[in-house]
C-alpha cells in the first residue's frame, strides 16, 4: 500500500470516528429532556377582536386556556399576536398582557404605539410575550390574554397563539 492509500485510510478512519463519536454524544449523552403532552397547553386561530370603547381592560373571547399546575411545578405562558393600528385610529395604543384567573397581570406587559402618520390599511405589528411563574399554586388554573386600547378601529389580528407547559 502506497503512501497516498494510508493517508485516506487515516482520512477515512478519523471521519468514521467523528461522525460515530457525534451519533453517540447526540443520541446518548446530549439527549434534550422529554415532556409528555399531559402537561402542555396550545390554542392558536386567526380572528379580529377590536378594542372596547374607553381605555378598559378587556379578555379575549377566543383565548382561554384552562390548565392544572401539579405540585412543585413551574408555569411556562407564550403568546405570540399581531395587532393592527388602523389608518384612522392617528395616535392610538394597544396594551396586552397575560390574565390568570381573572387576575390581570402587570408584567410581562406590551404597549403597541402608532404616531399620526399615513399608512393607508393601517399598521400591523407582531406581539411576543413570554412568563416563566414559580410561584403559582398548585391546582386548575385559566389563562387569558388581556388588552385595551385607546381607539375602537385598532384590533388583536390575524394570526395569534397562546401556549402553556408545566415541568418540574
Amino acid at each position: 500500500m502506497g503512501k497516498g492509500s494510508s493517508i485516506l485510510a487515516t482520512l477515512a478512519l478519523v471521519i468514521g470516528l467523528g461522525v460515530g463519536f457525534f451519533v453517540l454524544y447526540d443520541n446518548f449523552i446530549a439527549v434534550p429532556p422529554t415532556v409528555s403532552t399531559g402537561n402542555q397547553w396550545y390554542k392558536t386561530g386567526s380572528f379580529q377582536e377590536n378594542m372596547s370603547p374607553g381605555t378598559a381592560w378587556d379578555t379575549s373571547s377566543f383565548f382561554s386556556i384552562d390548565f392544572t399546575v401539579g405540585l412543585g411545578e413551574t408555569v411556562y405562558f407564550s403568546y405570540v399576536g399581531h395587532v393592527l393600528l388602523h389608518d384612522s385610529s392617528g395616535d392610538s395604543y394597544v396594551d396586552i398582557c397575560f390574565s390568570v384567573d381573572g387576575i390581570r397581570w402587570n408584567y410581562p406587559f406590551e404597549r403597541v404605539r402608532r404616531f399620526s402618520t399615513s399608512s393607508p390599511g393601517g399598521i400591523q405589528l407582531s406581539v411576543v410575550l413570554q412568563h416563566y411563574n414559580t410561584t403559582i399554586p398548585s391546582g386548575n388554573h385559566t389563562v387569558n390574554i388581556a388588552f385595551r386600547g385607546t381607539s375602537t378601529a385598532d384590533a388583536l389580528y390575524m394570526y395569534q397563539s397562546l401556549f402553556v407547559q408545566t415541568f418540574n
